[in-house]
C-alpha cells in the first residue's frame, strides 16, 4: 500500500489515462496543428519544374555501358549520364543561358535528377523561389545537357577522324616509297617482291581507314545526343511546403506529443481514478463502484441500479461477516460527505433486506444521513454520550425504511471532545449490539474525525469509501494505516464518485413521519418483538447507556 509502488498498467488503464487526459491530447493536437499551418502559410515557398529528356546514341559515347548500371537497350549508361547532367561543365553552361551571378556549383545543388525505370529518358528537376525561375532552370540544364552531350560528341569525332586521316597519310607516303624503289629493282630481285607484298598490305590498310574516315565523316554531320520530350513549364503550385505531408506529419507529431504529456501527467498524478486502482494498492475488492451523482442526492431507491448495487453490498456483507450482531465501520478516506451517502444507504439496505439496523452518525462534520432520511435536527450522538440523552429518546426510525433507526450528530457537538471516552463507546456499542442486528457507523478515518473514531475500536469490520479522480493514494494509506493500527480488519472499498462538500440533499418526496420511541425502548409496527435501543428503566433506571 506504498502510494509510490511501481504499478503495472493493462490495456484498460491506458484507456482510461486518454480518457482521463484527453484535453491534454486534444490541446498537444491543436497547437501542433496550428503550429503547423503557421508554418505553411509563413514557411518561404518553393517551386519545382521538371524537363524530361530523351537520350539518343552519338559515334561518341561507344564504350560507356558499365554491368550493373541502368543502361538502355542501345547501350546508353543512363547512371553516367544523370552525373553528368550536374557536372560543373554542364552547369556553367546553364549558368550562362540563365544570365546568373549564381554559382554552378550552387546551381548543381538545385538540380535533381531521376531516371525512371526501364526507360531511355532523364527527368531534370530544379527548385526556385519562384515558378519561372525553377522553369527556367530546369530547362537551361536540359538544354545544356543536351549541347555539351553533342559538343563532346562532335570533339570525339573530330579527334578520330584527324587520327585516321593522319595514319592515311603516312600510309600513303609509305605505299609512294615503295613504288619508287620497286621501280628501280630487277624483276627477279627478292627485295622487289618483298617490296611490292608491302606495298599491297599498305594500300590495303588505306582503303579500309578511307571507308572509317567516311563513315565517321558521315556521322560528324548529325551529333544530336537526344532532345528534350516535354519542355518545363511554371508550376502551379508550389512544392515545398507540401500540406498534404505537414498536415498530417503535424498531426501526428501532436498526437504523440498529447500521449506522452498525458501518460507523465497521470504518472504524476497520485489520485485514484478507477476500481482496478483501488484494488491494485489495497490488494482487497471494490464492494460498490457508484455512477456518476447528479446535482442533487437522495437516498437510492431500491429499484434503481444504485439501490440494486447497495442491495448487493448488503449481501456480500451479511455473508462476510455471519451469523450475530455485528458493528460495521464505513469510514471515508478524505473529508467530505461520502461516507455519510454510503452508510445511509447500506443502513437502509439492510434493514429492508437482512434485520434490524441502527445507523450511528458520528461523521459529527459531513454527516447527511439525517437529510437523507427526512429527520429533522436535534438531540443525538453527542448528548447521548454527555448522560444528557438516553438512546430511545435520540433514535429515530424513518417511517419509509421499516426496521432502521438513526442516531443523528447531535445539537451541542462539543460534548463529543470532552465526554466520548473508551469506556463510553464501548457502553454504547455494546447496547446497541444488544438492540440491533447490525450497527453501521459512519465516520472519519482521517484528523478531523479523531474525537469519534473511538467507536471504531469495537467495529467487527470496515468499509473504506473512496471518491474516484479525487481521493489520493496517500490518504488511503493512511486511512489503512489507521485501521490497522486499531486491528480493524478491512473488508473492502467502495468507489464513489466525487462528492461536493455542498452537494444538495433531496429529502424523501413524502414528509417522513419518525418512529420515536419511547425512553426505554423503540417499538416497531407489526406481530413481532420490537428491538430494544436503550437499556430498560428496570436495570439501570437513572442512566441511558449501560455500564455508566
Amino acid at each position: 500500500m506504498n502510494p509510490s509502488q511501481k504499478v503495472d498498467f493493462e490495456l484498460a488503464d491506458y484507456t482510461g489515462v486518454i480518457r482521463r487526459r484527453r484535453r491534454i491530447v486534444i490541446g498537444a493536437i491543436a497547437v501542433c496543428l496550428i503550429g503547423t499551418i503557421g508554418y505553411f502559410v509563413t514557411a518561404p515557398k518553393s517551386y519545382t519544374a521538371t524537363a524530361v529528356v530523351y537520350v539518343t546514341p552519338t559515334a561518341g559515347s561507344e564504350g560507356n555501358q558499365v554491368a550493373f548500371s541502368r543502361t538502355s537497350g542501345q547501350g546508353i549508361n543512363l547512371d553516367t549520364e544523370a552525373g553528368l547532367v550536374t557536372s560543373g561543365t554542364v552547369a556553367t553552361i546553364a549558368q550562362h543561358m540563365l544570365h546568373t551571378s549564381v554559382s554552378p556549383a550552387e546551381l548543381s545543388k538545385l538540380v535533381k535528377i531521376t531516371v525512371p525505370a526501364d526507360s531511355q529518358v532523364l527527368n531534370i528537376s530544379c527548385s526556385d523561389s519562384t515558378a519561372a525561375g525553377s522553369a527556367a532552370c530546369a530547362q537551361a540544364f536540359a538544354l545544356a545537357y543536351l549541347q555539351n552531350r553533342s559538343a563532346t560528341a562532335a570533339s570525339s569525332l573530330s579527334s578520330r577522324i584527324h587520327l585516321l586521316q593522319g595514319k592515311i597519310t603516312a600510309l600513303q607516303k609509305t605505299v609512294t616509297t615503295l613504288d619508287t624503289r620497286i621501280n628501280g629493282l630487277p624483276s627477279n630481285s627478292p627485295a622487289r617482291i618483298s617490296d611490292q607484298a608491302t606495298a599491297t598490305s599498305d594500300t590495303s590498310q588505306v582503303q579500309a581507314l578511307t571507308q572509317q574516315l567516311a563513315s565517321l565523316t558521315t556521322d560528324s554531320t548529325n551529333t544530336s545526343g537526344g532532345h528534350i520530350v516535354t519542355a518545363a513549364t511554371p508550376p502551379g503550385k508550389p512544392s515545398s511546403p507540401d500540406k498534404t505531408i505537414a498536415l498530417p506529419a503535424g498531426l501526428i507529431a501532436g498526437l504523440l506529443l498529447g500521449l506522452i504529456a498525458a501518460f507523465v501527467w497521470d504518472r504524476r498524478d497520485t489520485r485514484l481514478h478507477s476500481a482496478q486502482d483501488v484494488e491494485r494498492l489495497l490488494g482487497l475488492p471494490v464492494l460498490l463502484s457508484m455512477p456518476p451523482l447528479g446535482r442533487e442526492v437522495s437516498l437510492a431507491s431500491p429499484r434503481s441500479r444504485t439501490g440494486r448495487a447497495f442491495t448487493e453490498l448488503a449481501h456480500t456483507l451479511t455473508a462476510s461477516l455471519g451469523e450475530g450482531s455485528h458493528v460495521v465501520l464505513v469510514t471515508g478516506a478524505m473529508p467530505g460527505p461520502a461516507a455519510s451517502l454510503v452508510a445511509a444507504n447500506l443502513a437502509a439496505a439492510l434493514a429492508r433486506t437482512q434485520s434490524e439496523a441502527v445507523l450511528v452518525c458520528a461523521d459529527l462534520r459531513d454527516s447527511i444521513a439525517p437529510q437523507l432520511f427526512g429527520l429533522a435536527g436535534g438531540h443525538g450522538l453527542a448528548e447521548v454520550v454527555a448522560g444528557q440523552a438516553t438512546v430511545g429518546e435520540v433514535a429515530h426510525g424513518p417511517a419509509d425504511v421499516p426496521g432502521l433507526w438513526v442516531i443523528p450528530p447531535g445539537a451541542d457537538l462539543s460534548l463529543v471532545e470532552y465526554h466520548l471516552q473508551h469506556d463510553t463507546a464501548k457502553a454504547l456499542t455494546t447496547q446497541l449490539r444488544h438492540d440491533a442486528r447490525y450497527v453501521i457507523i459512519e465516520a472519519q478515518a482521517t484528523q478531523d474525525g479523531a474525537d469519534t473514531f473511538a467507536l471504531a475500536d469495537f467495529a467487527d469490520t470496515a468499509l473504506l469509501t473512496i471518491e474516484a479522480n479525487k481521493t489520493r493514494r496517500a490518504q488511503v494509506s493512511d486511512a489503512t494505516r489507521r485501521l490497522h493500527r486499531m486491528r480493524i480488519p478491512l473488508l473492502g472499498a467502495a468507489l464513489l464518485p466525487p462528492v461536493s462538500p455542498r452537494i444538495t440533499i433531496r429529502p424523501p418526496q413524502q414528509t417522513s413521519q419518525t418512529r420515536p420511541g419511547p425512553r426505554s425502548a423503540l417499538t416497531r409496527p407489526g406481530p413481532r418483538k420490537p428491538p430494544a435501543l436503550s437499556t430498560t428503566e428496570s436495570s439501570h433506571p437513572a442512566d441511558p447507556i449501560p455500564g455508566r
